[in-house]
C-alpha cells in the first residue's frame, strides 16, 4: 500500500484536470449556433477572442448568404437615396462585459446588386468573418447577432441570436485584412 497516493494529492490531480479541460474547451473550437428556416438550414456563426480581437466567423449553407454590416451605407452612395431599396445589414452588439476598441471590419462583400430592379445590396456566401479590436472581453460574454439570410427564392430572419463567446487559441483569420466597415458619415 506504500505506492497509493495521498488522498488530498488525488484532490489536487483531480482539480487540476478538470481545471485543464475546461481551459481545453474555452480555446476549442467555439460551438456554431445554427440558423433555420423550417427545415432548411441556412447559416451558423461562432464567435471568440483571439488575442486582442472579438473574431465572428459565419458559415453560410450553400445557396445561402448575409448582408454586409455597411450595405445600406454602400446603396446609399449608389442611389444617392436616403432611404434605398436594400436588404438588411449584419449587426453585431456585444453584450456588456465586452468593450470594443475600434470599429468592426468584415469580409470583403461581393456585389449582389440588381439594378434592373434598382435592387442595391452587398453580402457573402461560404465563410466569412466579423472582426473588432477589444479592450476588454469579461467571462460569460456573447454577442447577439441580427441578419437576414437568403437565397434566391427564401429568407431566413436571424433575429437576437445570442453566440457565446470563446477564447481561440490562434489565428482563424488575419483581422487586418478584412475590410473596414464604412461607417454612416463617410
Amino acid at each position: 500500500m506504500k505506492d497509493l497516493i495521498p488522498a488530498n494529492l488525488l484532490a489536487v490531480l483531480m482539480l487540476a484536470g478538470a481545471s485543464a479541460t475546461a481551459a481545453a474547451q474555452e480555446t476549442g473550437e467555439p460551438e456554431r449556433q445554427e440558423v433555420w428556416l423550417g427545415d432548411n438550414f441556412a447559416v451558423s456563426y461562432a464567435a471568440r477572442v483571439e488575442g486582442d480581437w472579438l473574431i465572428v466567423d459565419v458559415w453560410h449553407e450553400p445557396g445561402w448568404h448575409t448582408y454586409a454590416m455597411d450595405n445600406v451605407q454602400r446603396a446609399r452612395e449608389v442611389t444617392g437615396k436616403a432611404r434605398p431599396d436594400t436588404e438588411l445589414p449584419t449587426r453585431i452588439t456585444p453584450s456588456p462585459e465586452i468593450e470594443l476598441a475600434a470599429p468592426w471590419r468584415q469580409t470583403a462583400p461581393t456585389e449582389l446588386s440588381q439594378p434592373e430592379l434598382r435592387w442595391y445590396t452587398w453580402g457573402f456566401g461560404d465563410r466569412s468573418f466579423f472582426a473588432a479590436r477589444v479592450r476588454r472581453a469579461d467571462p460569460g460574454s456573447w454577442v447577439q447577432v441580427d441578419a437576414q439570410a437568403c437565397t434566391d427564392r427564401l429568407c431566413a430572419m436571424v433575429d437576437g441570436l445570442r453566440v457565446p463567446v470563446t477564447r481561440g487559441g490562434g489565428r482563424s483569420v488575419d483581422p487586418e485584412s478584412l475590410a473596414e466597415v464604412r461607417s454612416a458619415e463617410d
